[in-house]
């Protein structure tokens, strides 16, 4: 019967020590914790900051090509319905080939479009992100690579 007792006089007594140390322990982060978590997130954000303008710039080429795609399949369209000639301007297709604001690429700059080409029936050129036509960074339609983001 003493182990008994003894017993429960010992679990009593872990009980008030476990109880003691919840009341005195107090319920937050260190300046070391929230310290350590600002650093990472400051990493991760300075990492972001650095591959987010090459996405971006990427990104606002496929879109650039794409668009240049559905004004081409438009045109097409166009021609198959007046006898082959195409449209006089890209304008002329709004709303009944494509929709308003199509007309412009990713850098909201107008396609170049003339309805004559050498060996194509039209030509239609995104100036880029420079934003001026006959430089380097020039998109068109015939001879640019759908697939590939530069």
């Amino acid at each position: 019967m003493t182990t008994t007792n003894t017993n429960s006089s010992l679990d009593q007594r872990i009980d008030a020590t476990i109880m003691r140390s919840y009341k005195t322990a107090r319920p937050g982060f260190s300046l070391i914790e929230l310290t350590a978590v600002l650093v990472i997130i400051g990493l991760l954000m300075a990492g972001a900051a650095i591959a987010v303008p090459g996405y971006l710039s990427r990104a606002r080429t496929r879109v650039t090509k794409t668009s240049m795609t559905t004004i081409k399949t438009a045109i097409t369209s166009y021609m198959a319905e007046n006898a082959g000639t195409p449209p006089q301007n890209i304008s002329t297709l709004i709303p009944s080939f494509i929709e308003e604001g199509t007309e412009l690429d990713a850098w909201d700059q107008p396609f170049y479009y003339s309805p004559t080409h050498q060996s194509q029936p039209f030509t239609l050129i995104s100036s880029g992100p420079d934003k001026e036509i006959q430089t380097s960074d020039d998109i068109d339609l015939w001879t640019m690579d759908v697939n590939a983001s530069q």
